[in-house]
This record gives structure tokens, sequence and C-alpha cells, in this order.
């Protein structure tokens, strides 16, 4: 191994065995690891494999990892043919002893070695290195090359004390890395992640809901990278739980990437570690974004290994997830991280704009998420379980039909009136009356364009009711706020009105036919006559109450 002016001198398989730490940077724990030597030993393609707790899969993995190298070595210019050492890297288990560890990895030493062939490529050796003490596993001779100890550092020849003296220090042990980011239990943090998490997910069962739940997310990135740069260590376990869910969308993601410019790694790699650190089982599966948040902000800093091993454990909890996997590639086809730094930013800013619209145009429909949200939902529980163990006569379903428009043209005439404040019990009421298809087309704004206003202010204040679980009722309630605009020449906010109710309920047929209308540039009067001729036709049919 040379530099420019000193030479490494690798001269014996105990040399071989402690070189490791140093040619991979660090000590890989736990694993397969692959060096392919060029004319300087050190100057070769290398790669590493986590080994598995199970033995039994020991051999897929190997055959796996065996592979991998090959292409890869090939790739690097490296000449697998020409010989690989493999190191087999495993501490001993509880009630185990370094021996038989030793025993345990012989078989998996002659697989390996047995793959190779099968690609045309050997062993020059297979190093089993267990409890500081190295195995020569290529070594047949009994009892030779079998748990001798590393060489110690005060041996002038061991390569440790060769690169002390060239100011050099191994590698850190993968255990020591990972603890950087490595989940650890808080049971309290999980309680108020698991309630955070379902509330999230009720928020964003619209897409108004997804859209205000993102924009609350990017602030609250920016709020905690704010604080992290101000030299903050810890956040508050409301705002930990509720990063944590925020970031399962990809878009937050891309703004947690945006966070990567050069002032900003040590507080971004700080505070996606921080994150990552509290999601322990059972939800390891939401530490795989701040993974690979962490990869990502550990790359840009140079730093392969500690991405390396963020990103293997986030594709080894989701195989799936593209922006781990996307950002392991470029890890390894030496990309430029900056190219994704640009392209995180760009995407965001787009966003942003997008956001600062779209939730602005869905507060006036977005349900309610305040402290009244509980009083609206136990109102339409109660008024559902009524409704749903009514059994009505046709008769009784025309009564009703009728009922509820009364209702909804008092409720007008209180918000004509300055009085837009309805008791819980009549929303309910009407918002579960206006689920029935004749009484919502009855209940179409139809009047007079000075009316429009307080259509358009009643439908979006009893679509804010609609809230978890009760969203699936919103979709009228929507349509009948889109007409009003509509016919107010508000078409942007009548197509964000429609799209959300067929986010809620696809194929709702007169959302869909209502925002085709609007994308083909209709005339609304057409339909406002259509609409008239049925009100028309609607108001005839009120029965006789004096009639049996």
């Amino acid at each position: 191994m040379s530099t420019p002016d000193n030479t490494i001198k690798v001269t014996s398989l105990g040399n071989v065995a402690e070189i490791l730490p140093y040619l991979l940077g660090h000590y890989p724990d736990d694993s397969i690891a692959f060096h392919c030597p060029g004319p300087d030993f050190v100057d070769g393609p290398t790669m590493t494999c986590p080994l598995p707790d199970d033995p039994a899969e020991w051999p897929q993995t190997a055959k796996t990892a065996a592979c991998n190298f090959i292409h890869y070595a090939q790739s690097q210019g490296g000449t697998p043919d020409q010989g690989i050492i493999v190191y087999l890297c495993r501490e001993p288990q509880t009630g185990e002893t370094a021996e038989d560890t030793a025993a345990r990895l012989m078989p998996l030493a002659d697989h390996i070695a047995d793959v190779l062939h099968d690609h045309r490529s050997y062993v020059l050796q297979t190093l089993g290195l267990i409890d500081n003490r190295w195995w020569a596993f290529t070594c047949l001779t009994e009892g030779c090359c079998e748990g001798d100890p590393l060489p110690s550092p005060h041996d002038p020849d061991s390569v440790t004390a060769q690169m002390a003296r060239l100011g050099r220090t191994p590698g850190p042990r993968t255990r020591d890395i990972i603890k950087e980011f490595q989940a650890t239990t808080d049971l309290e943090l999980l309680k108020d992640l698991h309630t955070t998490a379902i509330r999230f997910n009720r928020q964003r069962a619209t897409a108004a809901g997804r859209d205000a739940t993102l924009a609350r997310t990017l602030n609250q990135i920016d709020a905690a990278m704010s604080g992290f740069r101000a030299g903050a260590t810890v956040l508050s376990r409301a705002l930990t739980a509720q990063l944590i869910a925020g970031l399962q969308d990809d878009a937050a993601v891309e703004a947690g990437i945006a966070h990567a410019e050069d002032d900003d790694l040590p507080h971004a790699r700080r505070l996606w570690a921080y994150l990552a650190r509290h999601c322990a089982e059972p939800f390891t599966q939401k530490g795989v974004p701040l993974l690979t948040l962490f990869a990502f902000v550990a790359w840009r800093q140079g730093d392969l290994i500690a991405a390396r091993l963020a990103l293997r454990d986030a594709i080894t909890t989701d195989p799936d997830y593209e922006w781990a996997t996307g950002i392991h590639l470029g890890t390894i086809d030496g990309d430029d991280p900056r190219e994704f730094l640009a392209s995180a930013r760009e995407g965001r800013a787009h966003r942003m704009a997008h956001l600062q619209h779209a939730v602005q145009i869905a507060s006036e429909y977005r349900p309610t998420t305040d402290t009244t949200a509980d009083r609206f939902r136990e109102a339409l529980d109660a008024a559902t379980s009524r409704h749903d163990d009514q059994v009505l006569t046709e008769q009784e379903w025309l009564l009703a039909r009728h009922s509820t428009i009364d209702i909804v043209n008092g409720a007008l005439a209180d918000f004509r009136n300055g009085r837009p404040q309805l008791m819980d019990e009549t929303a309910a009421r009407i918002i579960l009356g206006l689920q029935d298809r004749q009484t919502r087309d009855a209940a179409l704004p139809t009047g007079d364009e000075s009316d429009l206003p307080y259509e358009r202010q009643l439908w979006g204040y009893l679509a804010r009711r609609c809230v978890p679980p009760h969203t699936e009722k919103a979709p009228p309630l929507l349509t009948l706020l889109g007409w009003a605009a509509w016919r107010q020449g508000d078409t942007t906010t009548a197509s964000h009105a429609f799209a959300e109710a067929l986010a809620i309920h696809p194929g709702y047929t007169l959302a869909e036919l209502l925002l085709e209308g609007i994308r083909n540039e209709c005339d609304p009067a057409r339909i406002l006559a259509t609409n008239r001729n049925e009100a028309t036709r609607f108001a005839a049919t009120r029965p006789d109450p004096d009639t049996p």
C-alpha cells in the first residue's frame, strides 16, 4: 500500500486481517466483506453485506452478495478472476465462544468459494474476524491459522503501527456508527406517535387535508431546522411525533432534502438522526424517511459509510422506498448529490407556490381540526345513528326530502340575516338529508346571483363540519359549494371543490359532470336552466299534509 512518501507493508495473513478497517474506512460488524486487491493491495474495489442473525439465511445472502460484488468489481475495473479476499466478520453470540462462531462460519466460507468459482472467480483467502482474532478458512493445515490474535499495535511491523506512524487511525465499528441514528425506545413518545399518526391519517383523508397537513409539516421542518441551527439538540414530544408523521409524505421528504445546503449540513444531520432515533418498534417503518434524509446529508458531507449504513437499514425495512433506493444508487454510481439537492429545491419551491394557493382555497371547505371538531363529530354520530335506524315508506321519504329543503331555506335565511351559526343538531340534519341525491339536486342553488354568497357560505360551513370519520358525507356539500362558486364565476374554487368531492368519492356523478363542464368551458346558464326546471318539478311533489 503506497502513499506519496510512504509504503505500508502487508506481508502476512495477520496484516491482511488487521487492515480491514483501514481498507473500508470502518469495521463491519456481522458482515461479509469482499476485496479485489489492486497493485498496491488496497487500490481495488470493496463491498460489504450485512450477515443476518439467522444462519439459515446465510447461503442465499452470500450468493447474492458474491454475484453483486463480481459485477461491481468488473464495473470498477477490478479483476475478480485474479482473486478475491473474503472477510467474514461475526461476533460470538450469547453463550457462544469464538471457536463456536468460527465453526458456524466455515460452511459459509466454502459456499462463497463455490459461488465465486461458478462465476469464473476464485478466493485468494477467506478470513474470519471474530473477537479480535482471525481464522484463515482456506488454510487446510489442522491447528494452523485458527484463532490467532490480530497483530499487536506495539509490533512495529503491524499495519496498525505503520498507520499510526502516518497519523492514521482505524475506522470505527459499524455498531458505533449506527448509534447516531439507531432507534431507542421512548415509551411516552411512542404513545404520542400512535395518537399523532391516527390523527394525521384522518386529516389526510381528503385532497384538501393532504395539502393542509403538508403545508403544516413544511413549516414544522423549517421551525425545527431553525432551532437546531440555534443549537437545539431536542424537540418537544409533540413536535417530534408530528414531524415523524408528517415526513411519511414524499413531498415533505423532498422538502427535507432541500435543507442540505453546505451551512445546514451539521444541523440537518443532527435533526434527522434525532428523529430517526425515535422510530422504535412498532414504528420502525416510519423511520425509513428519516434514515433516508440522514443518509442524504451524510452523502453530501462525504461520509459514504454512514450514508450507506443508514440506507441499508432503510431499504431493509422498506425495499420499495424510492427515495432510499434512488439515493443508494446515486452513492454507488458516483453521482453528485448536489444534483439531487437542486432538483429537491426546485420541487419544493413549486410545491410551496401550489400549497399556498390550494390551502387558501381549501380553507373555505376543509373539515375543522380545532377544538370544535369533537363536538361536530358527536353531533354527526348521534344523527347518523338515528338516521340509520329509520325505515321509511315512499311517502315518508318524500316528506323527509321536503323537510330537509325547508331546513336549508331556514338556514339560508339565518345567513342572510347575519346569523351564520346553526345548532349542531340542525347542521347534522341537513348534512344527512343531502346524502339523498334527489334532495341534493333540489338544493342546487337556483336563485338570484345575490343569494349565491349566502348559499356558498352555508355549503362551506356544512362541509367544514364533515370531520373524520364523517368525511365521506362531504361530497354533496362540496358539489353544492362548487356549483355556487361556478355561478359566481370563480371556476378555480369550483374546480377544487369538485375535485375534492371526487377524491373522497371517486365517480361521484354530479361533481364529475360539473367539473367536466368547467374544463370544457360550458356555459353554466344552460345547467342553471335545467336545475330550475327540476326545482319546479320537485316543488310540485310536496305532499298535502292532510293526505294520509
